[in-house]
């Protein structure tokens, strides 16, 4: 189950789409400057599900943490009531069955039962989230901790206090508005897709490299329009009305999913549209 949920928090919060920005330093954190800023704060693009084995902080990133009084993660991580309402959030009240044909129906039976061993009444009721991480716990065997959970925990050994730009309950009526059954039924035909563009995308995080990490989180095979817009340019904004505000009071590292960073409407953009100078941090 806590593998399960941290791979839903990985789908919830990565998959939010951006237009790659061909002069984009690779560079995962940036340094936030300007408009009357005292101190700097600073914006890290992380990573919800990566290989124990590859999960390291790098020193710029330390750093980093050093040098801020505050955390804000997009939840935050520490509230033990956040951590309750996604596992309660995980069932819906409307079966995915009763939202298809006979046809579709007769479709996800035969694969939830080849891909999973799953029955469909044993799922009929999880929200669309949780079944999409089903097939994620598939596609990523090794075992798995987020970055945004080390980067947490580090603030937490120096005694910064933690924050969340936001609540696990309004992501999750978010993803469940536009991730139908049939949009479910649409990804588990292409599995194999799905694991291979994580593979992608958790390589291009290795490397610091965005544009290449974006080019992947932005096929539409794997999110459609309307996703792109509720779970990018609406949060984007919401989110960085808040850092504007918490900026102001003390400085604070922005650890959020890397594809949040860049694109038109991406938080780095957006900031830089307020009058903040954000640059890359490259050792």
């Amino acid at each position: 189950m806590k593998r399960l949920l941290l791979i839903i928090f990985f789908l919830i919060f990565f998959f939010s789409p951006v237009w790659a920005q061909e002069n984009l330093e690779k560079s995962l954190l940036w340094e936030i400057k300007g408009k009357g800023l005292k101190t700097p704060s600073y914006l890290l693009g992380t990573f919800h599900m990566v290989c124990v084995e590859d999960l390291r902080l790098t020193d710029k990133v330390v750093n980093a943490i050093e040098v801020v009084d505050q955390i804000a993660l997009e939840v935050n991580l520490t509230d033990p009531q956040e951590m309750s309402d996604l596992q309660q959030l995980m069932f819906a009240t409307t079966s995915l069955s009763s939202q298809l044909n006979k046809e579709e129906q007769k479709e996800l039976r035969e694969l939830l039962k080849k891909q999973y061993n799953l029955d469909l009444a044993t799922v009929d009721y999880l929200a669309p989230i949780g079944l999409l991480g089903l097939m994620a716990m598939k596609a990523i065997p090794c075992e798995v901790k987020g970055y945004d959970m080390e980067v947490m925990e580090e603030g937490l050994r120096k005694n910064r206090s933690i924050i969340g730009l936001e609540q696990f309950k309004d992501q999750i009526e978010i993803t469940s508005a536009f991730y139908t059954a049939k949009e479910i039924l649409a990804q588990l035909k292409v599995e194999d897709d799905f694991e291979a563009n994580y593979k992608l995308m958790a390589r291009a995080f290795q490397e610091e490299d965005l544009v290449s990490l974006y080019e992947s989180a932005t096929d539409p095979q794997f999110l459609s329009a309307e996703g792109k817009l509720k779970l990018l340019d609406e949060r984007n904004i919401q989110w960085v009305a808040k850092m504007e505000v918490l900026m102001s009071k003390q400085p604070t590292l922005f650890a959020v999913g890397a594809g949040h960073l860049a694109g038109n409407q991406g938080v780095i953009q957006l900031l830089r549209n307020l009058g903040f100078t954000v640059t890359a941090v490259l050792n």
